[in-house]
This record gives C-alpha cells, structure tokens and sequence, in this order.
C-alpha cells in the first residue's frame, strides 16, 4: 500500500439503551457516544488515540451500571480487540474502547476481561470514553470504517 493512502476509521454510532432494574426513583436519558478516529496511516508505528463522550441525565439520584457491547465486526473481542469494518469493501481495522484515560480498562459488559462503569448519577453527568486504533497494522486497505456498539445503562 502506498504509504500516501489513509485509513479513516468513524466509530460508535452509539446506541443508549437504558433499563430499569427494581423499583428505584428517577429516569436516565443517554446521549452521545461518536468516536472519531481521524486518519489511520498502514503500519504507522505509534497508536492513534481519540476521545469521546457519553452524556447521561438523570432525574434523581440513581445507582448505575454502564456495559458497552462488543461491536458488529468479525472476530471482536474485548481484549483481542474490537474490529471496525470497512465501508463497501472488505477489510478490517482493530481498536478498542477504554474506561481509563490509560487505556488499560477495556470498557465492555464485564465479560471476557473488559469492566463496566459503576455510576452514581444525580442530574447531568459527562462520561469520558477512551478510544486507541493500536499501531503496526500494516495489511490495512485503504477507506472508511465503523463499527456499532450499544450502551446500556442499568438500574
């Protein structure tokens, strides 16, 4: 691939899916949750690191769990990684989604070696979602690429 060509990796058409778990008072909205990337370069040494955001408003004080999905791309898993596919062709692009600004956290639904976040939410709240594309993935084609997770927040 020459090394001119871009990968441009677009994640997280987040979908919030929020559930009631017992009978306790307030409702919870959750919006946000796009990851943009930016361009990924083939076999570029170092990670390419971004930062989203999820936004969840509650009315009353509510006592939350917040899991993240593994995502739509083949062969995904939380600490092999997540996989973004490329948009009308057939590549692959690893990444995955952290809860820590280290990015040693996987955020996922506590499975397979990813956590959740435990929430304690009165009003607005922002939550800091941790992306990183890993470096050296040199077999990459050239395109657009996405991946779909779903948030849950449970209480």
């Amino acid at each position: 691939m020459p090394a001119g060509r871009l990968i441009r990796g677009l994640l997280l058409a987040l979908a919030g899916l929020v559930g009631l778990a017992g009978a306790q008072a307030g409702t919870c909205n959750l919006t946000g949750g796009w990851v943009a990337f930016g361009a990924y370069k083939p076999g570029m040494v170092g990670n390419l690191d971004t930062l989203g955001v999820l936004a969840l408003d509650c009315d009353g004080h509510v006592h939350a769990e917040l899991s993240l999905s593994l995502g739509t791309g083949p062969g995904a898993s939380y600490l092999g990684g997540r996989q973004m596919s490329q948009i009308g062709g057939p590549g692959h692009l690893a990444y995955n989604i952290y809860a820590d600004a280290a990015r040693t956290l996987v955020l996922g639904d506590g499975t397979g070696g990813s956590t959740t976040l435990q929430l304690s939410v009165k009003g607005d709240q922002v939550l800091p979602i941790f992306g990183r594309i890993p470096g050296l993935q040199r077999h990459v084609e050239a395109g657009l690429y996405a991946d779909v997770l779903v948030a849950t927040v449970s209480y």
